[in-house]
Protein backbone atom coordinates (compact mmCIF):
# COMPACT_ATOMS: atom_id res chain seq x y z
CA UNK A 1 0.00 0.00 0.00
CA UNK A 2 1.19 3.88 -0.49
CA UNK A 3 2.28 5.78 2.76
CA UNK A 4 -0.20 8.18 4.06
CA UNK A 5 0.45 11.42 2.37
CA UNK A 6 2.38 13.61 3.84
CA UNK A 7 1.41 17.59 3.71
CA UNK A 8 3.61 20.31 3.99
CA UNK A 9 2.97 24.00 5.34
CA UNK A 10 5.31 26.86 4.46
CA UNK A 11 6.51 29.42 6.96
CA UNK A 12 5.08 26.69 9.64
CA UNK A 13 7.11 25.44 12.43
CA UNK A 14 8.12 21.88 12.78
CA UNK A 15 10.09 19.67 15.44
CA UNK A 16 11.88 17.66 13.25
CA UNK A 17 13.05 14.15 14.63
CA UNK A 18 15.61 11.32 13.33
CA UNK A 19 17.53 8.34 14.66
CA UNK A 20 20.62 6.85 13.43
CA UNK A 21 20.24 2.99 12.06
CA UNK A 22 20.49 0.27 15.36
CA UNK A 23 21.51 3.01 17.80
CA UNK A 24 25.14 3.53 17.32
CA UNK A 25 26.68 6.73 18.32
CA UNK A 26 27.83 7.83 15.24
CA UNK A 27 27.93 11.94 16.37
CA UNK A 28 30.27 10.90 19.52
CA UNK A 29 32.99 10.01 16.78
CA UNK A 30 35.57 12.88 16.15
CA UNK A 31 34.68 15.41 13.62
CA UNK A 32 30.90 14.00 12.62
CA UNK A 33 28.90 16.26 15.01
CA UNK A 34 30.81 19.37 13.28
CA UNK A 35 30.49 17.72 9.79
CA UNK A 36 26.46 17.87 10.78
CA UNK A 37 26.40 21.19 12.01
CA UNK A 38 28.26 22.19 8.95
CA UNK A 39 26.00 20.30 6.34
CA UNK A 40 22.40 21.57 8.15
CA UNK A 41 24.07 25.04 8.28
CA UNK A 42 24.50 25.36 4.44
CA UNK A 43 21.38 23.98 3.98
CA UNK A 44 19.79 26.10 5.98
CA UNK A 45 21.73 28.86 4.01
CA UNK A 46 20.71 27.31 0.65
CA UNK A 47 17.03 26.65 1.14
CA UNK A 48 16.13 29.79 3.15
CA UNK A 49 14.22 28.15 6.82
CA UNK A 50 14.93 29.28 10.57
CA UNK A 51 15.90 27.36 13.46
CA UNK A 52 14.49 27.66 17.13
CA UNK A 53 15.82 25.20 17.99
CA UNK A 54 18.35 22.22 18.01
CA UNK A 55 20.55 19.39 19.79
CA UNK A 56 22.60 16.48 18.47
CA UNK A 57 22.54 13.41 20.51
CA UNK A 58 24.96 10.83 19.97
CA UNK A 59 22.50 8.65 17.85
CA UNK A 60 20.04 11.61 16.75
CA UNK A 61 19.06 14.79 15.87
CA UNK A 62 16.42 17.21 16.79
CA UNK A 63 15.69 20.60 14.93
CA UNK A 64 12.75 22.73 15.04
CA UNK A 65 12.70 24.63 11.78
CA UNK A 66 10.66 27.34 10.56
CA UNK A 67 10.00 26.47 6.61
CA UNK A 68 10.75 29.42 4.00
CA UNK A 69 8.97 28.62 0.54
CA UNK A 70 11.47 25.24 0.21
CA UNK A 71 9.11 22.36 0.93
CA UNK A 72 10.24 20.40 4.64
CA UNK A 73 10.69 17.21 2.63
CA UNK A 74 13.36 18.86 0.27
CA UNK A 75 15.90 20.29 2.84
CA UNK A 76 15.74 16.96 5.02
CA UNK A 77 16.52 14.68 2.19
CA UNK A 78 19.61 17.40 1.35
CA UNK A 79 20.99 16.73 4.96
CA UNK A 80 20.38 13.59 5.50
CA UNK A 81 21.57 12.48 2.38
CA UNK A 82 25.06 14.40 2.47
CA UNK A 83 25.25 13.37 6.37
CA UNK A 84 25.07 9.34 5.16
CA UNK A 85 27.13 10.24 2.30
CA UNK A 86 29.57 11.81 3.87
CA UNK A 87 29.62 8.95 6.63
CA UNK A 88 29.94 6.37 4.80
CA UNK A 89 32.31 7.29 2.74
CA UNK A 90 34.48 8.65 5.36
CA UNK A 91 34.29 5.03 7.38
CA UNK A 92 34.34 2.79 4.32
CA UNK A 93 30.60 1.71 5.73
CA UNK A 94 27.52 -0.03 3.19
CA UNK A 95 24.07 0.42 4.15
CA UNK A 96 22.08 3.14 5.55
CA UNK A 97 22.85 5.44 8.04
CA UNK A 98 19.25 6.56 9.15
CA UNK A 99 16.70 3.80 10.95
CA UNK A 100 13.93 5.68 8.73
CA UNK A 101 12.83 8.69 7.10
CA UNK A 102 13.03 11.53 9.81
CA UNK A 103 9.40 12.34 11.29
CA UNK A 104 7.82 15.41 11.88
CA UNK A 105 5.18 17.28 13.56
CA UNK A 106 4.12 20.99 13.09
CA UNK A 107 4.13 23.09 15.75
CA UNK A 108 0.70 25.33 15.85
CA UNK A 109 -0.13 26.51 19.17
CA UNK A 110 2.18 29.37 20.94
CA UNK A 111 2.58 27.09 24.19
CA UNK A 112 3.84 23.96 21.66
CA UNK A 113 6.43 26.55 20.64
CA UNK A 114 7.61 27.10 23.78
CA UNK A 115 7.23 23.76 24.92
CA UNK A 116 9.23 22.19 21.97
CA UNK A 117 12.24 25.11 22.23
CA UNK A 118 12.90 24.00 25.89
CA UNK A 119 12.30 20.24 25.25
CA UNK A 120 15.01 20.08 22.90
CA UNK A 121 17.69 22.14 24.33
CA UNK A 122 17.06 19.75 27.90
CA UNK A 123 17.60 16.48 25.69
CA UNK A 124 20.87 16.17 27.46
CA UNK A 125 19.57 16.82 30.52
CA UNK A 126 17.16 14.67 30.22
CA UNK A 127 19.51 11.88 29.16
CA UNK A 128 21.82 12.46 32.33
CA UNK A 129 24.69 13.75 30.12
CA UNK A 130 24.58 17.05 31.96
CA UNK A 131 22.79 18.87 35.01
CA UNK A 132 22.34 22.58 33.29
CA UNK A 133 21.37 22.57 29.53
CA UNK A 134 24.92 24.93 29.02
CA UNK A 135 27.41 22.33 29.32
CA UNK A 136 25.82 20.86 26.30
CA UNK A 137 27.69 22.40 23.43
CA UNK A 138 25.70 20.66 20.26
CA UNK A 139 22.53 22.83 20.98
CA UNK A 140 21.44 25.97 20.54
CA UNK A 141 20.93 26.37 24.50
CA UNK A 142 23.43 28.51 25.17
CA UNK A 143 23.81 30.80 21.83
CA UNK A 144 19.90 31.64 23.01
CA UNK A 145 21.16 33.43 26.38
CA UNK A 146 24.19 34.30 24.88
CA UNK A 147 26.97 32.76 26.49
CA UNK A 148 27.59 30.70 22.69
CA UNK A 149 28.01 32.22 19.74
CA UNK A 150 25.41 31.00 17.30
CA UNK A 151 26.01 28.00 15.11
CA UNK A 152 22.43 26.78 13.97
CA UNK A 153 19.87 28.60 16.05
CA UNK A 154 18.74 31.91 15.36
CA UNK A 155 18.19 33.90 18.69
CA UNK A 156 16.22 36.44 17.52
CA UNK A 157 13.37 34.40 15.75
CA UNK A 158 13.53 31.59 18.42
CA UNK A 159 13.18 34.09 21.30
CA UNK A 160 10.11 36.08 19.29
CA UNK A 161 8.06 33.17 21.00
CA UNK A 162 8.88 33.89 24.46
CA UNK A 163 8.12 37.79 23.78
CA UNK A 164 5.91 39.30 26.02
CA UNK A 165 6.00 42.97 25.58
CA UNK A 166 8.31 43.23 28.46
CA UNK A 167 11.67 43.14 26.77
CA UNK A 168 12.13 39.85 29.03
CA UNK A 169 12.70 37.57 26.33
CA UNK A 170 15.76 35.22 27.49
CA UNK A 171 13.98 35.22 30.97
CA UNK A 172 10.85 34.00 29.82
CA UNK A 173 12.93 31.21 27.94
CA UNK A 174 14.30 30.23 30.93
CA UNK A 175 11.23 30.20 32.70
CA UNK A 176 9.95 27.94 30.41
CA UNK A 177 12.91 25.57 30.23
CA UNK A 178 12.54 25.41 34.10
CA UNK A 179 8.80 24.56 33.93
CA UNK A 180 9.61 21.70 31.29
CA UNK A 181 12.40 20.21 33.39
CA UNK A 182 9.85 19.57 35.83
CA UNK A 183 7.33 18.31 33.19
CA UNK A 184 5.96 14.69 33.86
CA UNK A 185 6.95 13.67 30.32
CA UNK A 186 10.14 15.10 29.47
CA UNK A 187 11.84 12.14 29.73
CA UNK A 188 8.97 10.24 27.68
CA UNK A 189 9.13 8.55 24.04
CA UNK A 190 8.82 11.24 21.70
CA UNK A 191 5.08 9.93 20.21
CA UNK A 192 3.94 10.48 23.96
CA UNK A 193 4.77 14.89 23.39
CA UNK A 194 2.01 16.62 23.95
CA UNK A 195 2.11 18.24 20.22
CA UNK A 196 2.77 14.67 18.70
CA UNK A 197 0.25 12.13 20.72
CA UNK A 198 -2.72 13.56 18.87
CA UNK A 199 -1.58 12.28 15.43
CA UNK A 200 -3.79 10.08 13.59
CA UNK A 201 -0.80 8.28 11.67
CA UNK A 202 3.41 8.42 11.92
CA UNK A 203 3.45 10.28 8.45
CA UNK A 204 1.07 13.09 9.38
CA UNK A 205 2.82 16.35 9.08
CA UNK A 206 -0.29 18.66 9.04
CA UNK A 207 -3.83 18.12 8.59
CA UNK A 208 -5.46 18.89 6.00
CA UNK A 209 -8.77 20.08 7.80
CA UNK A 210 -6.86 22.18 10.69
CA UNK A 211 -4.40 23.79 8.05
CA UNK A 212 -6.24 24.60 4.68
CA UNK A 213 -3.14 25.95 2.99
CA UNK A 214 -1.45 22.59 3.34
CA UNK A 215 -0.32 20.91 0.10
CA UNK A 216 1.47 17.64 -1.15
CA UNK A 217 5.55 17.93 -1.58
CA UNK A 218 4.86 18.33 -5.09
CA UNK A 219 2.20 21.00 -4.62
CA UNK A 220 -1.35 19.74 -4.96
CA UNK A 221 -4.54 20.06 -2.76
CA UNK A 222 -4.85 17.13 -0.06
CA UNK A 223 -8.39 15.44 -1.80
CA UNK A 224 -5.98 14.63 -5.04
CA UNK A 225 -3.39 12.39 -2.98
CA UNK A 226 -6.32 9.20 -2.14
CA UNK A 227 -4.65 6.62 -3.97
CA UNK A 228 -5.19 3.15 -2.05
CA UNK A 229 -4.02 0.56 -5.08
CA UNK A 230 -1.36 -2.02 -4.35
CA UNK A 231 1.32 -1.13 -6.15
CA UNK A 232 1.44 -4.16 -8.73
CA UNK A 233 -2.29 -3.21 -9.99
CA UNK A 234 -0.96 0.21 -10.29
CA UNK A 235 1.78 -0.47 -12.44
CA UNK A 236 -0.57 -3.42 -14.26
CA UNK A 237 -2.45 0.04 -14.95
CA UNK A 238 -0.12 2.30 -16.25
CA UNK A 239 1.35 -0.68 -18.71
CA UNK A 240 -2.26 -0.40 -20.08
CA UNK A 241 -2.41 3.13 -20.88
CA UNK A 242 1.07 4.28 -21.01
CA UNK A 243 2.24 2.28 -24.52
CA UNK A 244 5.17 1.39 -22.57
CA UNK A 245 5.63 -2.51 -21.66
CA UNK A 246 6.17 -3.67 -18.09
CA UNK A 247 8.92 -5.96 -19.37
CA UNK A 248 10.97 -3.40 -21.08
CA UNK A 249 10.63 -1.07 -18.63
CA UNK A 250 12.06 -3.71 -15.87
CA UNK A 251 14.91 -4.83 -18.69
CA UNK A 252 18.40 -3.85 -18.51
CA UNK A 253 18.40 -2.22 -21.61
CA UNK A 254 19.65 1.69 -21.40
CA UNK A 255 17.38 2.72 -24.25
CA UNK A 256 16.25 6.95 -24.21
CA UNK A 257 12.86 6.14 -24.80
CA UNK A 258 12.83 3.34 -21.96
CA UNK A 259 13.53 5.56 -19.88
CA UNK A 260 11.35 8.69 -20.61
CA UNK A 261 8.86 5.63 -18.93
CA UNK A 262 11.03 4.83 -16.16
CA UNK A 263 11.21 8.84 -15.12
CA UNK A 264 7.02 9.24 -15.93
CA UNK A 265 6.15 5.58 -14.21
CA UNK A 266 8.41 6.76 -11.03
CA UNK A 267 6.93 10.21 -10.83
CA UNK A 268 3.33 8.72 -10.96
CA UNK A 269 3.87 6.14 -8.10
CA UNK A 270 6.24 8.02 -5.75
CA UNK A 271 5.93 11.39 -7.16
CA UNK A 272 1.98 11.97 -7.30
CA UNK A 273 0.47 8.69 -5.50
CA UNK A 274 3.06 8.10 -2.16
CA UNK A 275 4.25 4.09 -2.99
CA UNK A 276 7.56 3.66 -1.29
CA UNK A 277 10.88 4.34 -3.61
CA UNK A 278 11.98 0.85 -2.20
CA UNK A 279 9.26 -0.72 -3.39
CA UNK A 280 9.09 0.23 -6.69
CA UNK A 281 12.71 0.03 -6.96
CA UNK A 282 12.02 -3.88 -6.19
CA UNK A 283 8.91 -4.36 -8.72
CA UNK A 284 11.30 -2.73 -11.18
CA UNK A 285 14.14 -4.62 -10.28
CA UNK A 286 16.11 -1.32 -10.14
CA UNK A 287 18.21 0.26 -7.47
CA UNK A 288 16.47 2.64 -5.02
CA UNK A 289 19.38 5.17 -6.21
CA UNK A 290 18.49 4.99 -9.53
CA UNK A 291 14.74 5.09 -8.60
CA UNK A 292 15.49 8.28 -6.23
CA UNK A 293 17.27 10.14 -8.91
CA UNK A 294 14.50 9.30 -11.60
CA UNK A 295 12.34 10.84 -8.88
CA UNK A 296 14.25 14.12 -8.67
CA UNK A 297 14.33 14.59 -12.81
CA UNK A 298 10.84 14.16 -12.88
CA UNK A 299 9.95 16.60 -10.65
CA UNK A 300 12.16 19.11 -12.15
CA UNK A 301 10.64 18.09 -15.42
CA UNK A 302 6.96 18.24 -13.89
CA UNK A 303 7.15 21.38 -13.19
CA UNK A 304 9.10 22.89 -15.74
CA UNK A 305 7.57 20.64 -18.99
CA UNK A 306 3.80 21.64 -19.10
CA UNK A 307 3.12 18.67 -21.66
CA UNK A 308 5.12 16.21 -19.28
CA UNK A 309 2.48 17.42 -16.73
CA UNK A 310 -0.40 17.34 -18.73
CA UNK A 311 0.33 13.65 -19.78
CA UNK A 312 1.19 12.64 -16.06
CA UNK A 313 -2.55 14.09 -14.85
CA UNK A 314 -3.81 12.78 -17.52
CA UNK A 315 -2.40 9.15 -17.17
CA UNK A 316 -3.10 9.33 -13.52
CA UNK A 317 -6.79 9.85 -13.95
CA UNK A 318 -7.19 6.81 -16.30
CA UNK A 319 -5.14 4.83 -13.82
CA UNK A 320 -7.45 5.46 -10.32
CA UNK A 321 -10.15 5.18 -12.92
CA UNK A 322 -9.27 1.81 -13.44
CA UNK A 323 -7.60 1.64 -16.74
CA UNK A 324 -8.44 -1.17 -19.30
CA UNK A 325 -9.04 -4.97 -18.75
CA UNK A 326 -6.25 -5.62 -21.22
CA UNK A 327 -2.91 -6.95 -20.88
CA UNK A 328 -3.81 -9.22 -16.88
CA UNK A 329 -2.12 -12.56 -18.59
CA UNK A 330 1.22 -10.66 -19.15
CA UNK A 331 1.28 -8.94 -15.57
CA UNK A 332 0.01 -12.51 -13.90
CA UNK A 333 2.67 -13.92 -15.69
CA UNK A 334 5.86 -12.04 -15.32
CA UNK A 335 8.66 -13.65 -13.51
CA UNK A 336 10.29 -12.23 -10.87
CA UNK A 337 14.07 -10.83 -10.91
Amino acid sequence: MPRKARFFLASAIYHVYSRVARGEYVFDEPGEADEFVRIVRDVRDLDGFRILAWCLMGNHYHLVIRTGEVALWRSMARIQGKVSRGYNRRHRFFGRLWQSRYKARIIDTNDYVRQVVAYVHLNPVSAGLVDDPTEFERSGHGALIGYRKAKLVDPSEALLGFADGSGQDTENYLSWIRAIAEARWLSDGLETLPWWVDARHVDEIAVPGRHPKARTFDGRDPPEFDNQLEFTEFARRYYLVSGFRLDDIRSSCRNPRLLEGRIELVTLAVGRNGYRCRDVASFLCKDPGSVTRWLRFGICQQREDSAFRERLISLERIINQGGSNEGNAEMDTMSQC
